[in-house]
């Protein structure tokens, strides 16, 4: 009778041993997988820390109209949607961080929760560096209205067609470069040009005039001197527009990993091209510009 007892006491400490120690088992994991996290979460604080540095940057751009309007909203759509899924990823792992785990099941989860901040932390790393070389770049190139157009025209002639590509081709560089640093990403390109025109005011009569109010589908009422300056420069813009496009078709080098391409044009009329000069003239030379913009996108 005492050896059945003894034997009985035996069984259950086994029992008791094999539901215990898968339980148990994961616990010596549990502390160095949790730091882990904390490290990677860490990680993903300083990313959303370089994230804020870059909004800050693209607000200066904007403020200095150094970016178009399209890449302006992209990029902070792009930023804010970046930062939203640092936040969940952050705010999840916060709570695998203080717990203490006990069951399998939180270990599993504790499991998946590091492998996928490891991703993710890679991926926006991935973006982090792309958001960064983009911003930092220049994406604007200034072409000045007297050299390419005609006073009184928005047309470019043919001699000056054929030699405007060497006003291009910096930006076309650039995106070449942009595009061969990350061919893992399929992209969307953007140019826009936005054109500025002076104060003069444009004689009623004259072809330009007649033109430009055609342009503007009036039949009976006169433009007054914005609406047509605007609608020049809008027209200049355009006019720089179809040339690059022409350029992009001719060189057909870039574009390797580039799914889309959008072409953007708007007239400024007389408003002032670079908020930082404030003594522009009426009939400043310096306010005759189109502002060809380029942006690329992860799409």
């Amino acid at each position: 009778m005492r050896h059945f007892a003894l034997l009985c006491s035996q069984l259950i400490l086994i029992v008791f041993a094999i539901l215990i120690i898968p339980s148990c088992t994961p616990q010596k994991k549990i502390a160095p997988a949790q730091q882990e996290l904390k490290k990677t979460t860490d990680q993903l604080q300083s990313q959303d820390a370089k994230l804020k540095e870059l909004e800050a940057l693209r607000k200066k751009k904007e403020e200095q109209n150094q970016i178009d309007d399209t890449a302006n909203a992209r990029i902070q759509s792009f930023i804010d949607n970046t930062h939203q899924e640092i936040v969940k990823i952050i705010d999840d792992n916060k709570i695998l961080i203080g717990e203490t785990i006990v069951e399998r099941k939180d270990w599993n989860r504790l499991q998946k929760a590091l492998s996928f901040s490891r991703q993710s932390s890679k991926k926006i790393g991935d973006k982090l560096m792309l958001l960064n070389d983009l911003i930092n770049r220049n994406m604007v190139v200034r072409i000045d209205q007297d050299v390419v157009f005609e006073p009184g025209k928005y047309t470019v002639s043919p001699g000056v067609a054929t030699t405007i590509g060497k006003l291009f081709e910096p930006a076309a560089k650039e995106i070449d470069l942009f595009v061969n640093k990350y061919p893992d990403f399929p992209l969307s390109l953007v140019i826009t040009a936005k054109g500025y025109a002076d104060g003069t005011a444009i004689v009623e009569g004259t072809p330009l005039y007649t033109s430009l109010k055609e342009r503007l589908k009036l039949q009976t009422n006169n433009p007054d001197a914005k609406e047509l300056n605007k609608e020049l420069s809008r027209a200049r813009a355009e006019a720089v527009i179809n040339l690059f496009k022409q350029f992009t078709m001719d060189r057909s080098r870039s574009g390797g990993s580039i799914r889309n391409i959008l072409y953007l044009y708007e007239g400024k009329g007389d408003a002032p091209p670079d908020p930082k000069i404030k003594n522009y003239n009426m009939d400043d030379p310096r306010r005759r510009v189109v502002l060809l913009f380029w942006s690329l996108f992860p799409e």
